[in-house]
């Protein structure tokens, strides 16, 4: 994999690599693209769906940092390394923080930014030595505040030099965060080897980044939000707005909405520019901001998340694949071809590499993220860990909407606790959602007083998921609840003993949304004939193969996977796992007794 890459990257090809989780992709990748780019004198910015997979690549330079001379660094949002607010009595929320950052930085009120040239050498010195031995996250706060610096700041310091560079997917699909990577980084995008990792969730990304939402109770919010910073010509304008809004939403059916009809019945007698200019003002109340920070006020987040909303709105009306649809009580503003965006931004690097275990079929996996089929090369590695798993479909329960019940409940409860009392070692249950997992959390917890129990919470700092895996990967016979698709499901390692099964529970189909029906609709007047398998299926699929290749790290590993749903044991389904979850499959409704035999019969470790 390691030569492919190279070879690739050296031919300034579009290469999609895949290999099963745990064969060391990141390790190949990393090595391929280093040679290649030392070569050709180019940099290499390798880019994560989340800052826990951010950390795992970091993690890897790390290691080869013990043996190679190599300069790396990697960069978060600024909230991620605010020391200021750590100290501070307000609530900060990250849709505002850029207000609070730039209040304190431009009053001088930060110490830690003003620090940066107060003590200009020791600030390079430590640049350097991070870049040379890139810390953990929590290590670099440490060292930050120790020397009393941004540890954001630092951060870019040590970028500049740096000859790899990771990111999460925002730096590079954003176009201000792409700005300021790319000047921080002393690098242009044709002087770039770029690396996607989770490379199977990008449609899924470029989605949610290109959609924008407003609701009654956001509009509600921001009235009162500017009616508090006294500013009593914005808060007229957003109660008349607010008025017209749900008078618009009274009058629709269906979850099509035609954007000019929207524009008209808003604006009504207002000029041509009164959208544009309420969106500007909305979203650029600098004034309003920075009082609030100095009054120590609520920042204004929903004045902006409406201005935002009309920003993008006022646009993309000429655009056929921005689509406006009811959500939720409200509108969304989606981006119904978000494969084309992804193309279009990624088109200028060296060269580009796409990094999954999970991308079968290919052909509709490419298609998704709209790149020219013929164009992009596919390498699948043939080879395969030295493992062995046992697959169990049980095909007694299932997290299908229509049967998600009590009873249902009951059924998956009793299903987990006979694997969990079978299991002697550790074992990691993926949910298809909060709510699923939440229903059946406090019978585990109850139920499994003999072991340490962890569980995924909805909206986790990047501390607080520290935290959590630490006590996971301290306990003995651990027992992880996670989300499918979510931080601990992707790109988290359990090396050794942590965890000998991992069980999926349902499958995490995406819900209907108008949102996906704009998505299908799109895909259905441009010819797609298979959309289903494209946005709906495959995703979820992907999701679970990840989550069930979790503890399959280390050679010579016997695991199991149980896949807890009825929707598992269908020729299409099995025909799209991955080669190892396929050597020894058990189709069943089975008992607790035919659990523990199936499981104390196949030597776990």
């Amino acid at each position: 994999m390691a030569s492919h890459v190279y070879e690739a990257c050296k031919a300034r090809r579009f290469l999609v690599a895949e290999a099963m989780s745990g064969l060391g992709k990141t390790a190949a990748v990393l090595c391929g693209t280093l040679c290649a780019a030392d070569e050709l004198q180019l940099k290499i910015i390798y880019a994560c769906r989340t800052k826990r997979e951010v950390q795992r690549v970091t993690e890897e330079i790390s290691r080869l940092q013990q043996t190679k001379t190599l300069r790396a660094a990697a960069l978060f949002s600024k909230f991620d390394y605010c020391l200021l607010k750590k100290s501070s009595n307000m609530s900060v929320p990250q849709s505002s923080f850029k207000w609070y950052c730039n209040f304190n930085v431009s009053n001088n009120l930060c110490s830690y930014f003003m620090n940066l040239s107060l003590l200009g050498p020791e600030v390079r010195n430590l640049a350097d030595t991070i870049s040379f031995h890139v810390p953990a996250h929590n290590d670099l706060l440490e060292r930050g505040e120790r020397l009393h610096v941004c540890p954001y700041e630092l951060s870019k310091l040590a970028m500049s030099g740096a000859e790899v560079v990771v990111i999460p997917y925002h730096y590079l699909f954003d176009d201000a965060a792409k700005s300021l990577l790319l000047s921080s980084t002393n690098c242009s995008m044709p002087g770039s080897l770029l690396i996607l990792d989770e490379a199977h969730n990008l449609r899924e990304v470029m989605r949610s980044m290109s959609t924008t939402s407003v609701s009654p109770e956001t509009l509600a919010t921001a009235v009162a939000e500017a009616e508090a910073l006294s500013l009593e010509n914005l808060a007229s304008s957003l109660r008349e707005l607010d008025r017209r809004f749900k008078t618009f939403l009274g009058e629709s059916k269906g979850w099509y909405i035609n954007k000019e009809s929207f524009v008209r019945s808003i604006t009504k007698e207002k000029d041509d520019v009164w959208l544009s200019n309420l969106a500007l003002e909305l979203t650029t109340c600098a004034g309003a901001a920075w009082y609030a920070v100095a009054a120590e006020k609520i920042l204004p987040a929903s004045v902006l998340k409406v201005g935002a909303f009309l920003l993008s709105l006022a646009s993309t009306l000429a655009n056929q694949e921005m689509v406006l649809t009811t959500s939720e009580g409200g509108l969304s503003l989606t981006n119904a071809n978000p494969g084309e965006r992804f193309a279009k931004s990624i088109t200028e690097f060296y060269s580009t590499v796409l990094l999954s275990a999970t991308i079968n079929p290919s052909k509709v996996f490419l298609q998704s993220i709209g790149m020219d089929i013929p164009a992009v090369e596919v390498f699948r590695s043939q080879a395969t860990m030295p493992i062995t798993v046992r697959t169990v479909i049980d095909v007694g329960v299932t997290s299908k909407f229509k049967s998600r019940n009590p009873e249902m409940y009951r059924k998956i409860t009793f299903k987990l606790l006979s694997i969990m009392d079978a299991v002697k070692g550790g074992a990691g249950i993926f949910f298809p959602s909060y709510a699923i997992l939440r229903s059946v959390s406090d019978e585990i917890n109850g139920r499994l007083t003999d072991r340490i129990v962890v569980s995924e919470n909805r909206g986790l700092s990047n501390q607080e998921a520290n935290e959590l895996m630490e006590m996971f990967k301290s306990a003995r016979r651990p027992v992880l609840l996670a989300v499918q698709g979510g931080r601990f499901s992707e790109g988290e390692d359990f090396r050794g003993d942590l965890m000998d099964v991992s069980v999926v529970v349902g499958l995490s189909l995406p819900p209907p949304t108008p949102t996906l029906y704009a998505e299908y609709a799109y895909l259905k007047q441009v010819g797609v004939r298979d959309s289903y398998l494209l946005l709906s299926l495959l995703p979820a699929l992907r999701k679970a193969f990840q989550a069930a290749g979790r503890h399959l790290r280390n050679p010579g590993k016997r695991g199991m996977v149980f896949l807890l749903d009825s929707r598992f044991d269908s020729h299409t389904i099995i025909e799209l796992m991955p080669s190892w979850m396929k050597h020894d499959i058990r189709r069943g409704d089975f008992s607790r007794a035919e659990i523990e035999e199936m499981v104390t019969g196949f030597e776990l470790g």
